[in-house]
């Protein structure tokens, strides 16, 4: 008799789905995070190309990318091919009853595939040697070490960390004789990319209105709507994969959207600048990192996203300090002080009246209201009315609006 796996996972309980709820609806998280604060990524490139392990949190991804030469497709037949594979074993309490191993694995390998094959992100016609005959077939193996949320973000990282630092051999066809070279007679060949995909993950409770980007598995589990947004390094939208039956609005989208764009540019940036260092590395002949062990625990070749990315925001603004002080130096100082009084325009000492009267039309039911002792004298004589002076009120107000106008004012400013 199997037991109901879903009762081992963090969330799905009622008592537990309240609390989440609860917690949301007060702006909190349980591990102190912000609404809008990700956790930190860590990456580790193997020995082997393409062999990356990923962490985020506690979630753990470890992705293999490996080729081979076969035959294309009919209806492609000068694009090769790109696999994706889904391994969901290293997870215990998914694999007590098949049925729900098999949905989870079939979800995230579907949302893999519009991420990477649907958005065409990999140039599939480099891949061809001849046409109709061999192309390189990619296939990529996504392990799931551990899954504690948002699994979806590790494993699009993982896979799109694994595919850039991945080298296929060099090969040539002649004579319809195919031949491939090792790595000592050819340097390896890197794949060629179109854009880099990465996924955004928000989680979304009818409590709040503020979307959770980032989800733990307990605040995935007990979530009312999952939102999870693909962008490129170009910030353009790849894939959009909304469900649940919270009510979301396209404001809320609209947030999700620019938050993700941004979050997915620093990811690739963060993605490179690991590739730069991982290279320098091999060039230098240093140790790499050797078995499954070394790549999950605790090494000195793990890269964090925090750590690099913070130190290079701090190398830029050093540099930028430093050339401002270098051009200041260059320049004599009256001219410094002109450029910042350029740049800092001063504040006006003292707040005048605008003059209105030369570029708004005059208003019709606009009148001098008149003083105290006008309006008791009106009230006075009030049977009488004095044409004379509202007459020459008239006159006053036309000249006072056709001042602007006036050629003595014109000749003046000429």
């Amino acid at each position: 008799m199997f037991m109901n796996s879903n009762l081992f996972e963090p969330g799905k309980s009622k008592p537990e789905r309240n609390f989440v709820q609860l917690a949301v609806k007060q702006n909190q998280r349980f591990d102190g995070r912000r609404s809008n604060e990700c956790r930190d990524v860590e990456l580790a490139f193997g020995e082997d190309w393409g062999t990356v392990a990923v962490s985020l949190g506690d979630t753990k991804v470890l992705t293999h990318v490996s080729c081979d030469l076969g035959a294309p497709t009919t209806s492609r037949p000068n694009e090769g091919k790109l696999q994706l594979n889904v391994n969901l074993g290293g997870v215990a309490f998914l694999d007590e009853v098949q049925t729900t191993h098999e949905q989870r694995s079939l979800t995230l390998n579907s949302l893999l595939e519009r991420t990477f094959r649907s958005s065409r992100c990999v140039d599939l016609e480099s891949l061809c040697v001849a046409a109709e005959q061999h192309v390189w077939c990619i296939r990529v193996d996504i392990n799931v070490l551990n899954h504690d949320g948002n699994l979806y973000d590790a494993s699009t990282i993982a896979t799109l960390a694994a595919l850039m630092h991945f080298r296929r051999p060099d090969v040539t066809f002649a004579d319809d004789e195919l031949r491939i070279y090792t790595e000592k007679e050819r340097e390896f060949i890197p794949l060629l990319f179109l854009h880099y995909p990465v996924s955004v993950t928000y989680c979304i409770y009818k409590s709040s209105n503020q979307p959770i980007v980032d989800p733990t598995l307990l605040e995935e589990n007990a979530a009312d709507s999952v939102i999870v947004l693909s962008f490129n390094s170009y910030q353009e939208l790849c894939t959009l994969n909304a469900g649940g039956t919270a009510p979301t609005n396209v404001r809320t989208i609209m947030q999700c959207a620019r938050n993700a764009a941004n979050r997915a540019k620093a990811l690739v940036d963060f993605i490179r600048k690991a590739l730069s260092l991982d290279e320098e590395r091999r060039l230098q002949g240093s140790r790499l990192i050797q078995g499954l062990a070394a790549l999950i625990g605790e090494t000195p070749y793990k890269l964090s996203f925090s750590k690099l990315m913070g130190q290079q925001k701090l190398e830029l603004q050093a540099s930028l300090n430093d050339k401002i002080e270098v051009d200041n130096k260059s320049i004599s100082k009256p001219e410094v002080e002109e450029i910042q009084a350029m740049v800092e325009p001063s504040k006006p000492e003292t707040d005048t009246a605008m003059d209105t009267s030369s570029w708004l039309p005059p208003d019709e039911d606009s009148q001098e209201l008149p003083m105290p002792a006008e309006a008791s004298t009106s009230k006075a004589g009030k049977g009488k009315p004095n044409h004379s002076k509202s007459k020459a009120n008239k006159k006053k107000l036309a000249k006072r609006q056709n001042h602007s106008d006036s050629e003595e004012e014109a000749k003046q400013v000429i």
